[in-house]
């Protein structure tokens, strides 16, 4: 048996770029690296014990843990998280974090909190409130589900009518809407946090046709090698905010150019950044999160 350091990284498919380029760098780390797909997983409760499975076998310890969690799958990703958090590992972004990360409009309310700028948003649950709310941001405004990721679920009203009629499908539909005051420009900033430090920005265009800018859109992107001070700032101060280790942090400006934080992604896709800006960022997570588990004095205190 191997005395390399297992970490465990939770994902559906090792043939996602991400996944396969995690795999790799932990390899490259000489520590092993156990793919866990998280509906193969059976957490068992027994008196004041939990186990997990992978398959029919018990699942070895871990030193680490890299949650790779679709939106789909947050629940069951928490529920795994919390249980390598008890089982000793090293989670890179915990359950509690995950949970809150993922819930847009909560996550906006702890970035406020922190004193972190966000665009003008509000949320309601009934018919009668949706005037107030259109009349508050204006139009055009943006109406984004509580747990759409990749630009999934952004819808764009133009006028007040297109407005009233989009609210009122979402709230029959979900019971609830989240939007938000348009922001005009076409370009957003991706940032990359780890560990309360930028390692990596990129800035996003939205294409002719889209008013979003994420790549999976059809938007475009640049690397951003001279990140502006207040950007990085915002950023590293909205992952904290979250309780996140490693974030994806959207920035966008304001009409007056202040930098507003549009969303905080706590599973950011590495294939965008690396491509355009040609870091390795797998690797270098991988190397920063090896070198908390092996030194105690790094690990945050319980």
């Amino acid at each position: 048996m191997s005395d390399a350091p297992r970490i465990a990284i939770l994902s559906r498919q090792a043939e996602l770029y991400s996944t396969r380029r995690l795999l790799d760098a932990v390899a490259a780390a000489g520590a092993e690296p156990v793919l866990l797909q998280p509906e193969q997983c059976l957490l068992m409760l027994n008196n004041t014990q939990t186990q997990l499975y992978y398959g029919p076998s018990l699942l070895a310890p871990c030193v680490a843990v890299i949650p790779r969690v679709g939106g789909p799958i947050t629940r069951l990703g928490s529920r795994l998280l919390r249980y390598f958090a008890g089982a000793g590992s090293y989670c890179l972004n915990s359950a509690g974090a995950l949970e809150l990360s993922r819930d847009k409009f909560a996550s906006l309310q702890s970035l406020v909190a922190a004193g972190v700028a966000v665009p003008q948003t509000a949320y309601f649950t009934q018919v009668g409130q949706r005037d107030l709310a259109v009349s508050a941001l204006g139009t055009p405004l943006v109406h984004k589900l509580l747990g759409g990721s990749q630009g999934v679920g952004v819808s764009l009203a133009d006028t007040p009518v297109a407005a009233r009629g989009m609210l009122d499908t979402f709230l029959y539909l979900q019971h609830e809407a989240m939007v938000q005051r348009f922001l005009p420009g076409r370009q957003d900033f991706r940032v990359i946090v780890l560990f309360d430090e930028v390692i990596a920005a990129m800035r996003r265009e939205a294409s002719a046709e889209d008013f979003r800018s994420n790549l999976h859109c059809g938007g475009q992107a640049s690397a951003l090698p001279d990140l502006p001070e207040d950007f990085a700032a915002i950023a590293c101060r909205s992952a904290a905010a979250l309780g996140l280790g490693f974030a994806g942090v959207d920035i966008m400006l304001a009409e007056d150019q202040r930098p507003l934080v549009l969303e905080v992604n706590p599973v950011p896709s590495l294939e965008g950044i690396e491509g355009v800006t040609g870091q390795d960022i797998a690797a270098t997570l991988v190397k920063a999160l090896l070198q908390r588990v092996l030194s105690p004095s790094l690990q945050p205190p319980l």
